[in-house]
């Protein structure tokens, strides 16, 4: 989920740090703020980048860094900075199970399509993500944005995986928020920072969003 955001100017220094789009920027506007209240003549930009561009603009100095989930092993040329470790759930229509049950067993959704939030240019990793990272067997469907996929499981017509910070900003009656099994574990994905290696300023920003998101 893309959120809109007050920008900081400062005089100064520069840190420009990037997120996968369906990640959202909220908790890194909160770091980034606190950020430039320890760093007072330093300012923090955040940019939405596509899974394909990571590298290239981490290499090329486009940006310092860049926030991703659980994808972060086909890099071998980058650092990787753990930020957090969170739960998946499935947003299913309301009314499919019972009100007060909180976690759903991936194979309960076996005939159920899981869709993917992405544009045309991030399909591709997106499916990857589903597919080879969390193994998910089901039918995908691909929308642009979060309303679009909201409106698909309001009307049954598939379910949405996020993780529990994301998740949080969805407030729909219609829809029921499970934590999602499978075999009875619990699924999570990893938050990290990709960098070059080395990078202090990198490191230090991951702790003050470690400490912002846990």
């Amino acid at each position: 989920m893309v959120e809109k955001s007050k920008s900081y100017f400062y005089i100064g220094e520069k840190m420009k740090i990037g997120y996968l789009k369906n990640l959202g920027r909220h908790e890194l506007e909160q770091a980034a703020a606190k950020w430039q209240a320890l760093h007072e003549n330093e300012k923090v930009e955040l940019e939405p980048v596509g899974f394909d561009e990571i590298e290239t603009k981490i290499q090329d100095g486009e940006v310092d860094a860049v926030l991703v989930n659980s994808r972060n092993t086909i890099y071998q040329t980058l650092a990787s900075y753990a930020v957090s470790d969170i739960a998946l759930l499935a947003l299913v229509q309301a009314g499919n199970f019972n009100k007060y049950q909180q976690t759903v067993e991936l194979g309960e959704l076996r005939n159920v399509p899981c869709i993917i939030v992405a544009s045309v240019a991030d399909e591709k990793s997106e499916y990857h993500y589903l597919k080879d990272i969390l193994s998910i067997k089901n039918d995908l469907i691909a929308v642009e944005t979060l309303g679009e996929a909201i409106l698909m499981v309001e009307s049954g017509s598939g379910y949405l995986i996020m993780n529990e910070m994301t998740a949080s900003h969805v407030d729909d009656d219609q829809v029921q928020k499970l934590f999602l099994l499978r075999d009875g574990k619990q699924l999570r994905e990893k938050y990290v920072l990709l960098a070059k290696s080395d990078d202090s300023q990198v490191a230090e920003f991951s702790k003050i969003l470690r400490e912002n998101i846990n």
